[in-house]
């Protein structure tokens, strides 16, 4: 086990308030394998403190806390700090939370980790197929027991042959309340669809998997209290530049199937240049049925890359949507739910 951690790249990154952490590589993904630990966001605006459980229940703004309030364990925070959301003011610019150069995993960040380490045999069993990758992930102390075969409390010395060392702190309720400890290790995701519900990932001291959840009760969950982890800023100029032909495009997670779409498919392409300007030609269907360009959707702008995302402006108009590179992919989501996948041409 352990020779199997050493053989990992390890190195290590800092954040604004001088805290160390160790950071892995998984594929082409850096990851850190601490908790975060900081009190200020990236500027050094300091993130509150809240204790009080009537406090955190009415908070709309960014916080922290300890487990139990509890200095000796880890530090869990809301949604609204993960984000930056730091006053009520919503003309406000959010602030950035994670490290220089880091940011907070999207959903699909956190899908492409598990892919790899399922990939790369961490399944509890060594299969490559399907999701057991929690004991792999979870930390070898601290965890209740249980007798489910490949559950991380199933003989913890035989977990955290990954690296990722993940233990059981638990979270902080909506409420204020504070659930029992060494159930589950609970980590936020950067990914908000709309503003139907946010996701976060969860491993528990009785499964074998590694599993996400999607919770409606919206406004609730933002005050809810959890471990957060950074993923590396992965892409650059270089990364962008060049043309990218739409292949997929959803709306709510269901693929679209009207003509316009189908006729796009294959067609429609962005085209990034090194001078930070871009093109886009849209298709559209006729009224016989056949692809042909409609100059309507033929446009020009400009690009700028924040961490590893970009935004588009083109005609004076900011694009309401984020950009990003994943598994080769172009990824364009929009506020209102819908994903565009683009292949490189």
């Amino acid at each position: 086990l352990q020779s199997q951690i050493d053989n990992l790249d390890s190195t290590t990154v800092t954040d604004i308030d001088g805290n160390t952490y160790d950071y892995l590589t998984y594929g082409d993904q850096d990851w850190t394998v601490e908790n975060a630990e900081m009190v200020t966001y990236r500027d050094g605006t300091p993130i509150p403190q809240v204790t009080e459980y009537d406090e955190w229940a009415a908070l709309t703004t960014g916080a922290w806390c300890y487990y139990e309030n509890d200095e000796t364990k880890g530090k869990l925070y809301n949604w609204y700090a993960v984000m930056g959301i730091h006053d009520a003011i919503e003309t406000t610019p959010n602030k950035e939370f994670a490290p220089e150069g880091w940011h907070v995993p999207s959903d699909a960040e956190w899908t492409t980790l598990e892919e790899h380490l399922i990939a790369n045999g961490y399944n509890y069993d060594d299969t490559t197929t399907e999701n057991k990758i929690a004991k792999a992930m979870a930390s070898t102390t601290g965890w209740n027991s249980s007798t489910n075969e490949g559950a991380v409390g199933n003989d913890q010395s035989l977990n955290n042959s990954s690296g990722f060392n993940a233990f059981p702190v638990g979270g902080r309720l909506f409420d204020g309340s504070f659930p029992p400890d060494g159930e589950d290790g609970l980590f936020w995701s950067s990914t908000q669809y709309g503003s139907s519900y946010l996701r976060y990932y969860i491993l528990n001291f009785n499964s074998n998997y590694l599993y996400t959840e999607e919770n409606n009760d919206f406004e609730e969950l933002k005050r809810n209290g959890l471990s957060v982890r950074f993923v590396r800023d992965g892409n650059d100029l270089n990364d962008f530049v060049g043309s990218w032909v739409l292949n997929t495009r959803t709306q709510d997670g269901i693929e679209l199937t009207d003509s316009s779409y189908l006729c796009s498919k294959g067609n429609e392409m962005y085209t990034f240049e090194e001078n930070m300007t871009f093109d886009f030609i849209g298709h559209h269907s006729n009224v016989a049925g056949d692809c042909e360009i409609n100059t309507s959707d033929v446009y020009s702008g400009t690009y700028a890359i924040e961490s590893n995302l970009i935004s588009v402006t083109y005609e004076g108009e900011n694009e309401s949507a984020s950009y990003e590179i994943i598994n080769n992919q172009l990824i364009f989501t929009t506020d209102s739910d819908r994903v565009s996948i683009y292949d490189k041409n």
